[in-house]
């Protein structure tokens, strides 16, 4: 795929909506050849994965082996170290304090989202930095954004069953991991971990399969006219005529909601006049 056509999906994201942070893709490296190779310089020292993710949305471009990894249940999860008897155990949330018993404990290591696959790194920057598609898109923002992603997500696809959080590995599990395992959406409430390392008490974390992604970027400009009022559509308009971008159609004064329930009044109002 041309690297253009995901630089114009982050540039329409971003007119649409009004983000803080750079959209982040997430690529696993599977030998040492292809991390060797990989065009984000590496990390020095060790970093937690959601502090790479973080300074990957201020513009950093990071590339991380084991041996720059200060998280070992991130790097379980993502596959760059195997799951050991302790962690499988349940010994590992057993003794942290976040779960009532060792069998809770048990069970939410069973289901935390792992990937099935041996990485022996990844490589992490805005999204529109990569020369080679990512696997993984992760996006931080706060609750409207989210709402106005699902949308563009439902547009696309309707109704998703499958969003998985629990406010536990949140950069690692919940916005890596599982998109990666599903090849599919979803979201995180963020966790302990991950506010700690620099997101703020408001923010959503949303991770996405990055064909996805353009998909539902495509469906998030399409939802603009039901979903948005005329102030935020003049707002976006301005945007994307600034950034040269013209395949984005906007209607005003039309709203899923305008006439909407005049619409059920008068339909029940008839039904009862029958």
């Amino acid at each position: 795929m041309k690297k253009e056509i995901y630089i114009d999906a982050v540039k329409k994201m971003n007119c649409v909506l009004d983000l803080k942070r750079k959209v982040v893709g997430v690529r696993f490296l599977f030998t040492k050849e292809e991390f060797e190779s990989a065009q984000a310089p590496r990390q020095n020292g060790k970093l937690t994965y959601c502090k790479m993710i973080n300074r990957a949305m201020d513009g950093s471009q990071i590339k991380a082996d084991f041996n720059n990894f200060g998280c070992f249940a991130a790097a379980r999860v993502l596959g760059i170290v195997d799951l050991d008897d302790w962690y499988t155990s349940g010994h590992y949330y057993g003794k942290c304090g976040l779960y009532q018993d060792m069998p809770t404990a048990k069970e939410v290591t069973d289901n935390i989202s792992k990937c099935n696959h041996k990485s022996y790194g990844v490589e992490i920057m805005p999204l529109e930095k990569f020369d080679i598609e990512p696997h993984v898109v992760i996006i931080a923002t706060n609750t409207f954004n989210t709402m106005r992603f699902i949308q563009g997500h439902a547009y696309k696809y309707g109704t998703h069953k499958g969003y998985k959080f629990l406010g536990n590995q949140a950069m690692c599990a919940e916005c890596t991991a599982h998109p990666y395992a599903t090849n599919d959406i979803n979201i995180s409430l963020l966790c302990v971990g991950t506010r700690k390392s620099g997101f703020n008490d408001d923010e959503v974390g949303i991770g996405i399969s990055f064909r996805k992604f353009l998909e539902v970027v495509d469906g998030l400009c399409k939802t603009v006219t039901p979903a948005e009022p005329n102030r935020r559509k003049k707002e976006i308009e301005e945007k994307l005529d600034e950034h040269g971008i013209s395949d984005v159609s906007i209607i005003y004064d039309k709203n899923y909601g305008d006439g909407m329930h005049k619409h059920d009044f008068s339909y029940f109002k008839k039904r009862d006049e029958d």
